[in-house]
């Protein structure tokens, strides 16, 4: 019985739109509550983390044996009017992947300001069935990507890569591409989505000696592919909430690394689209996500992707009618690695076909330090300047 109240409390929170009906409801019943009643005390305060002393947004809080309550917002603010009829019932506060928490109401008159700590709980994700554990993924997921403003970098910030690009063309390995990038974001992840990300995000590269020719339009640098992979600074895939329902999830693992506890998310798509793979043309997409349990920050996103064709210029990107040269028979893998807070490395696997030649290319782009001082400002995104 536990766990049915458990499952259908899960599923009534899973998106915010119903978390916020919710709380409309809530709030018409306390006034209906209040009606005639004298307000015998008025209680403020902020639920947060006991742990890291972040927020809880959308905490359930109410007097016990009643319809009365509220609910935090999204900064875990709150504000509730106890009726003298009330005072010697016990509040409640409950959000999921945290323990509940009771006490006498009368015990928060005394501040005039609370704060209310809540301790996190682990999940026990691989103890329910399928349809629970999905909600409970879908709620990991979203906690994940609200709390990226908490757990990533904002801006403005430098940082300082180094990027390349080794190839080998029907198994000949040629000269690698090498080049340093100066890469300026301006928010950071402060407000996190794919619009944000291009408006914001610029930089600057500059090619080490190499023979190769380094027009654009010819050594396929996939920078900008890189960086997109970063969903932690777009909000993008299974970091976007509005998309969690496309995704098919499960628990893979729950590692321990580094003495931390993480949970690792496999996902895939329904129906493959852009949106959700960030691949135009991918007929297939499978990744995993590892999300540390305590603060929900992203440790690690992985994919891997068939696609019968793309375009030379970027995996998002559609082909022209009248484009005769793009890749087929397309695989690739790829690994986005953070640390400290901020991107630090993404490795990009491809194997595909062009001009009738079998083609294996390995980018890798690796932070080597960031700074918020002395900043180098960047206007554009500058290919290999002065050349």
């Amino acid at each position: 019985m536990v766990f049915i109240c458990y499952f259908y409390f899960l599923k009534l929170i899973a998106m915010k739109k119903a978390i916020i009906f919710v709380f409309t409801v809530l709030l018409i019943l306390s006034a209906q509550a209040q009606n005639g009643s004298k307000v015998a005390h008025v209680i403020k305060g902020k639920v947060v983390d006991a742990t890291s002393n972040r927020p809880v947004s959308y905490t359930n809080i109410g007097l016990e044996g009643t319809f009365f309550g509220t609910a935090s917002d999204a900064d875990g603010n709150f504000e509730l009017k106890i009726p003298e009829e009330m005072v010697e019932k016990a509040i409640y506060f409950s959000a999921v992947g945290f323990k509940n928490k009771q006490f006498p109401v009368k015990q928060l008159f005394e501040k005039e300001f609370v704060v209310v700590k809540l301790e996190s709980q682990s999940y026990g994700v691989e103890k329910v069935d399928v349809a629970a554990q999905n909600m409970v993924l879908i709620r990991i997921l979203r906690m994940a990507s609200e709390n990226i403003k908490y757990n990533f970098g904002s801006g403005p910030f430098n940082m300082h890569f180094a990027y390349s690009v080794e190839k080998t063309i029907n198994g000949e390995v040629q000269n690698p591409q090498l080049a340093s990038v100066l890469l300026f974001d301006e928010t950071g992840y402060a407000s996190p989505s794919a619009l944000d990300a291009f408006k914001s995000r610029n930089y600057k590269i500059t090619k080490e000696q190499s023979p190769d020719d380094y027009r654009f339009a010819t050594a396929q640098l996939n920078l900008d592919d890189l960086l997109a992979l970063d969903w932690v600074r777009s909000a993008a895939g299974v970091l976007n909430p509005s998309l969690l329902n496309a995704y098919q999830l499960s628990l893979d693992s729950q590692p321990v690394i580094d003495g931390k506890e993480y949970w690792v998310i496999a996902f895939s798509p329904r129906k493959p689209s852009v949106i959700t793979t960030g691949d135009y043309y991918a007929s297939t997409f499978k990744g995993k996500i590892s999300i540390n349990k305590e603060d929900y920050s992203i440790l690690k996103i992985e994919g891997q992707v068939v696609a019968p064709r793309n375009n030379r210029q970027g995996r998002a990107l559609a082909i022209g009618q009248n484009v005769t040269e793009f890749f087929t028979d397309v695989l690739y893998t790829y690994v986005v690695d953070y640390q400290d807070l901020l991107l630090k490395r993404v490795s990009l696997d491809k194997n595909y076909l062009l001009k009738g030649e079998q083609i294996s290319e390995q980018s890798v782009l690796e932070m080597n330090r960031a700074h918020t001082n002395n900043l180098t400002q960047i206007e554009n995104r500058n290919y290999f300047p002065g050349e």
